[in-house]
């Protein structure tokens, strides 16, 4: 599993996502255990040349701490317009489709995937944890709220226990996971 630093996620410098941000500027400065961009941030630093894909864009806020690590690349997903392509960062790339139906994602550089997708029911999330199985897809998921609702904890509570991580305590107040899937 992942080794997280408590102090090295809080110290993150999240100054250019607050410029850049079009909305919640102010959870930049959240703490670990509140809001989960700073632990976006600090895991973007862990790995260089790879592709992230945000699977959720809603404003843009968890695709602009993601691209932390000017190295690696951010495919932003989402199925409606809400604001977040007007946001200009050279290692973003916003796009308003279902990941799922983007053939041009370039799987063997992925090394990161957040789901973060409404309406948080676990239904969605397991449909998309399916179809990366079926395409042999393997590497990092982070899931966002895990403990928002129990359909949600149901669903993570699911997963296979060595490979899944609770990592709230560094995250998002209404839960966040780690889960290192198809791994060996």
């Amino acid at each position: 599993m992942i080794e997280l630093n408590k102090e090295e996620i809080s110290a993150m410098d999240m100054s250019y996502a607050k410029k850049l941000a079009i909305k919640g500027q102010d959870n930049f400065d959240a703490e670990p255990g509140k809001e989960a961009y700073k632990l976006y941030a600090y895991l973007s630093k862990t790995f260089n040349y790879k592709t992230i894909l945000d699977v959720g864009t809603r404003f843009g806020n968890s695709a602009l701490a993601l691209s932390k690590n000017g190295r690696n690349k951010v495919i932003s997903y989402n199925i409606v317009e809400e604001g977040a392509s007007q946001i200009v960062k050279n290692n973003i790339t916003w796009k308003v489709v279902d990941f799922r139906n983007d053939d041009t994602i370039p799987w063997d550089k992925v090394a990161l995937i957040l789901l973060d997708v409404d309406p948080h029911n676990g239904k969605l999330e397991r449909d998309m944890l399916d179809y990366l199985s079926k395409i042999g897809w393997s590497g990092t998921i982070i899931l966002d709220d895990i403990k928002k609702s129990s359909s949600m904890s149901s669903f993570w509570n699911s997963l296979p226990e060595e490979k899944k991580q609770d990592i709230t305590q560094f995250g998002h107040a209404s839960g966040t996971g780690i889960l290192e899937f198809n791994k060996q």
